[in-house]
């Protein structure tokens, strides 16, 4: 049972007519009619006496109409208090997003704060994630979405995902899976990836030194749409997440390899500027915001390849 089959029994009751209330909730009369026939086969006991001059409540559905009207009045007012501390919350919100993670989500994240925090401005920022870790750092950001190795706690940060990387174009000579490379297949393999302070290229460099390898990198490229022009293109393969190139027409046919023995495997946080004391309300509204997108979008199979 929920707020709105109360709300339609409240009506039936109040008009004492099918199709009256049915009339005055827009709805159709058989629908209506459903609707109450559901409401009394959930509760188990009859609410409602039907006759060829309309319906009148039962002593139990006499009893259901009263508590129902302190219900609703109850919900509504809740409602409005959610509202009005809701159009209290007010004030820019800064956030950083690297460019893998705002293709997905920024949209997203832009909707559902102007649904649920009409007074908070937001202002976003995408970057490779070198240059957004900098911002933060400066001070110039309230939130950023950071990258990491692992999934340990850190103060300051809330755990979004996890994913892995794959690789992006086709090496001379295949691999020989459609699917799957293993990183030793990739040592000769040239890469264009971001510069040195991005943390993909970091993770790249380590991963491969882990396994004493050396990645052939034959061009920084600190742009995601360049990176995949030259995937595409044929003159290097790329590394880069599963999101990114979901969707994408430019790179239809293009390889798109999980990269195995051992993966590559990236962990995402939300991290404010803040790590001893709660940031301002309309931060962590915000920062609420961007979880609960990202589980939606995930859920959803919007937002591919992530954990």
């Amino acid at each position: 049972m929920d707020i709105a089959q109360l709300r339609d029994f409240i009506s039936v009751v109040e008009a004492g007519s099918l199709s009256t209330a049915a009339g005055r909730l827009h709805v159709s009369q058989p629908a209506l009619s459903q609707r109450m026939t559901q409401l009394e086969s959930r509760l188990g006991a009859q609410l409602l006496v039907r006759g060829p001059r309309g319906v009148r409540p039962t002593p139990t559905g006499t009893a259901l109409y009263r508590d129902a009207q302190q219900l609703v009045r109850q919900f509504d007012r809740l409602a409005r208090d959610v509202a009005d501390h809701r159009d209290n919350v007010h004030g820019p919100v800064a956030v950083g997003l690297p460019t893998t993670v705002a293709a997905p989500l920024a949209p997203a994240l832009f909707d559902w704060v102007k649904h649920h925090y009409p007074g908070i401005h937001l202002q976003l920022f995408e970057s490779m994630s070198g240059y957004i870790h900098e911002l933060l750092l400066a001070g110039r950001l309230d939130l950023a979405a950071v990258f990491r190795e692992d999934d340990a706690p850190r103060a300051g940060e809330v755990p979004l995902y996890s994913e892995e990387l794959y690789l992006v174009g086709q090496p001379d000579p295949p691999p020989p899976s459609d699917d799957e490379v293993a990183l030793s297949d990739l040592h000769a393999v040239p890469l264009v990836t971001p510069g040195a302070n991005s943390h993909l290229r970091a993770l790249i460099d380590r991963t491969f030194a882990a396994a004493g390898l050396r990645p052939a990198v034959v061009g920084d490229v600190e742009s995601l749409g360049t990176m995949l022009r030259i995937a595409a293109g044929g003159q290097a393969c790329t590394i880069l997440p599963l999101s990114v190139v979901a969707g994408r027409g430019e790179v239809r046919g293009l390889g798109v390899r999980r990269i195995v023995d051992p993966g590559l495997r990236r962990h995402v946080a939300v991290r404010t500027t803040t790590e001893t004391y709660e940031p301002r309300e309309a931060v962590v509204a915000v920062r609420r915001g961007v979880v609960e997108v990202t589980e939606r979008l995930a859920a959803q199979g919007q937002w591919p390849g992530i954990r």
